[in-house]
């Protein structure tokens, strides 16, 4: 086996994993977070920004600060969201459709103008420092430790959903909000608290993909990315256990269908339709198999 596809697959999912916990999060609440690529391309951006102004400052330090920021920029995105579904009465998956439809040419116009890189002819900001990547656990492949955090995150959350207060709360509102409202529990704080959350992933996997993938923000490397993280989310019916063979099932499939695609020299068109070729097949035997 190619170690270099395997461990490409490895660590695509491992993206996936982080946000499609945040994707399982909005969808346990009653709501779908359709934004997630917007939001994955602003956390990316907000990290490689900050990994290159503020260079200066020891790794220890800056890296939790990066992933801190990254997570708070792209909640915000949600919570304007739920910002609107509360107080304006706009539906939320709508809303965060065109949020992040509205972010992605915002930041590749950043990207191409003030923070472009001058060293290179990438469409991309500077390369972060060495010090600040995450270095290759399985060469020459970019699986790196993020992939053990992936892990932890989906134990996590499927500790906050199914084991904590707050979990069942939110499955409760998330299946009936006037009945949540009779209980007395707090709209604002579970609706607020899980837009926030899912938006915050997102912006984690877009700032754990420039640390320890592409190690710059390039034009659209978050493409498709957030899409098959809440397609691995839907398949694992929002299990943030289940999501990580999902995920392990939507990373091979992604990765080695671009593989076919190069080396047949097909159009990475191709690859899509592969891949969505597969989760048809796998969605009709899953019904079939519901009806019996």
């Amino acid at each position: 086996m190619n170690l270099y596809y395997f461990g490409s697959a490895l660590n695509l999912s491992s993206l996936y994993m982080v946000a499609g916990c945040g994707a399982a999060l909005s969808i346990k609440s009653g709501e779908f977070n359709l934004g997630g690529e917007g939001q994955i391309y602003f956390g990316g951006f907000i990290s490689a920004l900050l990994l290159v102004k503020l260079s200066f400052l020891p790794s220890p330090v800056l890296l939790p600060l990066v992933f801190i920021c990254a997570f708070l920029c792209s909640g915000f995105l949600t919570t304007l969201s739920a910002f609107f579904k509360k107080y304006r009465h706009a539906d939320f998956l709508f809303t965060s459709y065109i949020i992040s439809a509205a972010v992605i040419p915002f930041i590749d116009g950043l990207i191409s103008g003030p923070f472009r890189s001058h060293t290179d002819n990438l469409l991309a900001t500077p390369f972060i420092a060495q010090k600040f990547r995450l270095s290759s656990i399985l060469k020459p492949s970019p699986l790196n430790p993020s992939f053990f955090i992936a892990l932890a995150i989906c134990l996590v959350f499927f500790f906050l959903i199914y084991r904590t207060s707050f979990g069942r709360k939110l499955c409760i509102y998330g299946i009936s909000p006037r009945f949540a409202a009779f209980a007395g529990y707090r709209e604002n704080s579970l609706t607020l608290t899980s837009a926030l959350v899912s938006g915050g992933m997102h912006g984690l996997c877009g700032a754990l993909a420039v640390t320890g993938t592409y190690y710059t923000c390039h034009l659209g490397f978050y493409s498709g990315m957030g899409w098959n993280a809440f397609s691995t989310a839907l398949i694992a019916s929002s299990n943030p256990l289940l999501i990580i063979p999902s995920s392990l099932f939507m990373g091979f499939i992604t990765t080695y269908s671009n593989k076919y695609a190069l080396y047949h020299n097909f159009g990475f068109d191709m690859s899509t339709l592969l891949q969505a070729f597969i989760l048809l097949v796998i969605s009709f035997l899953i019904h079939k198999k519901d009806d019996k």
